[in-house]
C-alpha cells in the first residue's frame, strides 16, 4: 500500500478547511446570484411584453445586467415609451436609467436617471394640434420603490437642481416656449390604510419653483419659494395608474378628492398654512374650501391694489377688517385666519375674488 509523500502528512487540514468553504460558499452564492439577474432581465422583457399589450411600446439601445457581488444593477441607455394610442399621444426618452436592488432584498428598487430626458406631447388648441417637446436636466433624478404586498407599497422621489424647457414644433423648426426651475422636489407615496377602493397618501414638499411662458403669469407671480402638503387622495377612478392620459376627465367624472391634512405655501406676497379639500368640478375646475392662517398681510393686500383685484379704498377698509379680525382670533401679530375658496372658477381669499380658475384639462 502507498504511503502520502511526508510533506502531505504535515498539512494541517484545519486551517484548510475554512478556505474550501469559503471557496465553494462564493461559487454557490455565484451561480445564485446569476439566476437572481437572469430573473430580473426576464421580469423586464415580461413587462415589456405586457405593456405592448395596452398599445404602450417599451424600447432602448441597450441593456446591461451588473452589480456583482452585492447588487442588481440594470443599466439602460436610450430608453424609451412611446404612447400613441394615448387620447393626446406622448413620448419619453432618457439618455441613461440606472436601475439597482439588493440580490436578498428585489422588493426594493432604486432608480437614477443621471443624464437629460425628454417628453414629446401634443395640445389642442384653436382646432388643431399643437406638438411640443419638453427638455429636462437635473443634478440629482432618483427614485426608489418599495413593494412588500398590494397594501405595503412605499415611493419616494428626490429631484435636485431641476431645469426644464419647452419648445414649440413649427414648419421652421423647434420655438422655445417657456421653462421652469426648481431647487429641489421631493415626492412620497403610499396606499392609504384601512380606506375602501383605489386612495394615496402622498407627501410633497417644493423649493424655489419658478416658471415663465408657460400661461399667464398670476399676481402673486412665477416663483413659489415653499410649498409643503400632506394630501389623501380618495375616489380616484377605476385603472389608475393605468389611465394616466385620460386621468383628469376621469377624476371629474368620478369625484376625486384631494383632502390636505396640512399644508404650507410660501408665493410671491403669499404665506399661508392651513388645511382643506378639493376637487374637480363638471369643467374642470378645482374646486374646494380651505381653512388658513395667513401672514404677510401688508405684502398681501398691496399685490392685490397693485394687480387691480381691489382700489386702494377697499384695501384700506380689509386691512384694518383683517387686523382686527387677527386680535379677535387670538393670532399672533400680522395673521389672520381666512378661508379660502375655489367656486365656479373663481378663487376666493376670504371676501375677495382673486383669481380666475381655468380648466384644468
Amino acid at each position: 500500500m502507498s504511503r502520502l509523500p511526508e510533506p502531505m502528512k504535515k498539512i494541517r487540514w484545519s486551517l484548510i478547511l475554512p478556505f474550501v468553504l469559503v471557496v465553494l460558499g462564493a461559487a454557490a452564492y455565484s451561480l445564485w446570484w446569476v439566476g437572481i439577474a437572469d430573473r430580473a432581465e426576464v421580469a423586464i422583457l415580461d413587462w415589456q411584453a405586457d405593456q405592448a399589450s395596452k398599445g404602450i411600446n417599451v424600447t432602448w439601445a441597450k441593456l446591461d445586467t451588473g452589480g456583482y457581488p452585492y447588487r442588481i444593477q440594470v443599466d439602460v441607455t436610450d430608453g424609451r415609451i412611446d404612447a400613441p394610442g394615448a387620447p393626446r399621444a406622448w413620448t419619453w426618452e432618457a439618455d441613461m436609467l440606472s436601475a439597482q436592488t439588493l440580490a436578498y432584498k428585489l422588493d426594493h428598487v432604486i432608480v437614477d436617471i443621471p443624464g437629460s430626458q425628454r417628453v414629446h406631447y401634443s395640445d389642442p388648441r384653436d382646432g388643431a394640434e399643437e406638438r411640443f417637446t419638453l427638455n429636462l436636466t437635473s443634478d440629482v433624478f432618483w427614485a426608489s420603490l418599495v413593494d412588500e404586498g398590494e397594501t405595503e407599497q412605499r415611493l419616494s422621489a428626490d429631484i435636485q437642481g431641476l431645469s426644464l424647457s419647452r419648445a414649440r414644433h413649427s414648419e421652421s423648426g423647434p420655438i422655445l416656449a417657456g421653462g421652469a426651475a426648481a431647487t429641489r422636489l421631493q415626492l412620497h407615496g403610499r396606499p392609504s390604510p384601512n380606506v375602501e377602493g383605489t386612495a394615496y397618501d402622498i407627501a410633497f414638499k417644493g423649493q424655489d419653483i419658478s416658471w415663465t411662458d408657460l400661461g399667464d403669469t398670476l399676481w402673486s407671480g412665477n416663483h413659489i419659494a415653499q410649498l409643503d402638503a400632506q394630501t389623501r387622495i380618495t375616489s380616484l377612478p377605476p385603472g389608475f395608474p393605468d389611465g394616466l392620459a385620460t386621468l383628469l376627465p376621469d377624476a371629474a367624472a368620478y369625484g376625486t378628492r384631494v383632502s390636505v391634512s396640512e399644508f404650507a405655501l410660501r408665493w410671491g406676497p403669499i404665506e399661508m398654512t392651513g388645511q382643506g379639500e378639493v376637487t374637480l368640478d363638471s369643467l374642470g375646475r378645482p374646486e374646494g374650501r380651505f381653512r388658513t392662517s395667513v401672514g404677510n398681510l401688508d405684502a398681501l393686500i398691496a399685490a392685490l391694489v397693485e394687480a387691480g383685484i381691489v382700489s386702494e379704498q377697499s384695501a384700506g377698509l380689509a386691512f384694518a377688517g383683517m387686523v382686527a379680525l387677527s386680535s379677535l382670533q387670538g393670532e399672533e401679530t400680522g395673521r389672520v385666519r381666512l378661508p379660502v375658496a375655489m367656486k365656479e372658477g373663481v378663487l376666493f381669499l376670504g371676501p375677495i375674488a382673486a383669481a380666475r380658475l381655468d380648466p384644468l384639462y
